[in-house]
């Protein structure tokens, strides 16, 4: 099966079409799972439904997890580019739920790579995917994009991250979702008129999610947050030259930089967004 395929579906509207791709990572489906779990959901744009009813199923020929959905759109490609923005939304919230970098290519050659490259391993680690974090990537989609767009971007960043070979930008991606999530979610009803910064709204949010010791190393150390954000600054305004000495910092911090936006991330999902599935 190509990786990406896009089709009319029978209904007679010729606007109405259905995609089914291939997803690759390190995750596999619960035994809870139908064969074919489904899940019914709707978003609206100012030109009405684009995209709507998704259906999960494991390939085990392909070794990977196939989604197939409705698309509405005006032409094929229209369909193709909305559907596309759809599923990488999708595999964003994912990522975040599970901690494992989800992917999926448009080409058959990358497709055909990857299947390759996991045959390949020696070992394998499979997150076991459950049917409740399915049904609240599914649900909560929706009202993520309209009322929570920042944490739709967060989890793209994240994502971004995990899928990343440049410790740099992988760096400067996790430390996104820390910062964005921090500005739009810190309690700030206590903070006198013109307090702020990035360092105090993390610090904040640090403060709003987590209570002592379930708080992520590297946030509940002020000296190395401080030293995070210049090296983050530095990397991102061209403060300092790339040296050595900066990708070498940069890596040292990667993984508790990466916990970290992950644990702020699930703690957002799981107590702060107030989301009804």
């Amino acid at each position: 099966m190509p990786t990406s395929e896009l089709f009319p579906s029978h209904s007679e509207r010729s606007a109405n079409y259905r995609m089914r791709v291939q997803l690759y990572g390190p995750i596999r489906l619960s035994d809870e799972f139908s064969r074919q779990a489904q899940r019914v959901i709707k978003a609206r744009n100012a030109n009405g439904q684009f995209f709507t009813d998704i259906s999960l199923v494991s390939e085990r020929q392909t070794d990977s997890i196939v989604v197939e959905y409705g698309v509405h759109a005006k032409t094929p490609e229209s369909a193709r580019r909305v559907g596309t923005v759809y599923l990488s939304q999708l595999c964003d919230l994912l990522t975040a739920c599970t901690q494992c970098p989800m992917q999926f290519f448009m080409e058959e050659s990358q497709a055909r790579e990857e299947r390759g490259r996991n045959i390949r391993q020696p070992m394998q680690v499979s997150r076991i995917l459950s049917q409740e974090e399915w049904l609240w990537v599914t649900g909560s989609l929706v009202a993520l994009r309209e009322h929570h767009p920042r944490y739709l971007a967060a989890a793209s960043w994240y994502r971004k991250g995990l899928i990343g070979n440049d410790v740099l930008d992988d760096f400067c991606c996790y430390w996104r979702v820390i910062e964005r999530l921090a500005d739009s979610y810190a309690d700030r009803s206590t903070w006198e008129k013109g307090e702020g910064g990035v360092r105090k709204t993390v610090a904040q949010l640090t403060k709003d999610l987590f209570t002592g010791d379930d708080t992520p190393a590297l946030l509940s150390d002020d000296e190395r947050v401080k030293r995070v954000v210049k090296l983050r600054n530095d990397i991102s305004h061209g403060n300092e030259p790339i040296t050595v000495n900066m990708i070498e910092n940069a890596s040292q911090e990667l993984s508790a930089l990466e916990q970290a936006a992950f644990s702020v991330l699930e703690r957002m999902r799981k107590d702060k967004l107030e989301i009804r599935i």
